[in-house]
């Protein structure tokens, strides 16, 4: 025979928990965005900063050096933008040369571009693809980080240390087989 006493203790304890487990996930995830600060679970470790609004190496409208449309996608790059690639232009793309040496086993992924508005025989001593920007949209200088799909990721200042940018690099490339 059932014990009735039994069976009733037991449907209290029941809805006791039904009830107060999903309270007590809200209470959870109240104290950690609220009471530990919702800067810190939303800090990102990258060193340069997300390109915002969203923008896409295709609406640069970019060609090369035989005016082929270049839509920056199928690798990762690393582009030095400016208007006239002038001494600061010339000493990043210098400096961005040794990511090779920084990124090890990952270095052939990537590849290092000057995106400009006009060619320059200049840029001819550094080993380096050369972007020609036609488009109404232009990058501030800076170096930038595009990812496969032609995403333009990250940018830096100018005046970036190379291990900066082969940091965040190693992050992305460790995670993406794509590339």
């Amino acid at each position: 025979m059932v014990n009735r006493e039994i069976v009733r203790k037991n449907r209290k304890q029941v809805v006791i928990m039904a009830v107060s487990l999903p309270l007590l996930a809200l209470f959870a995830v109240y104290s950690l965005i609220f009471l530990a600060g919702q800067d810190t679970l939303l800090q990102t470790t990258n060193a340069g900063e997300f390109v915002d609004p969203p923008l896409m190496a295709r609406d640069l409208e970019l060609s090369d050096a035989e005016g082929r449309a270049v839509d920056g996608s199928d690798a990762w790059w690393v582009w030095v933008a400016a208007d006239d690639c002038a001494a600061a232009c010339r000493g990043a793309l210098a400096a961005l040369g040794r990511l090779d040496e920084r990124l090890a086993e990952h270095a052939s992924r990537v590849r290092l571009a000057a995106v400009t508005s006009a060619p320059s025989a200049t840029l001819d001593s550094v080993a380096v693809e050369q972007f020609r920007s036609a488009g109404e949209q232009r990058l501030a200088d800076g170096v930038y980080i595009v990812d496969p799909p032609g995403n333009v990721v990250l940018r830096y200042a100018m005046e970036v240390d190379v291990d900066t940018v082969a940091e965040d690099l190693k992050k992305m490339l460790k995670v993406t087989r794509s590339g």
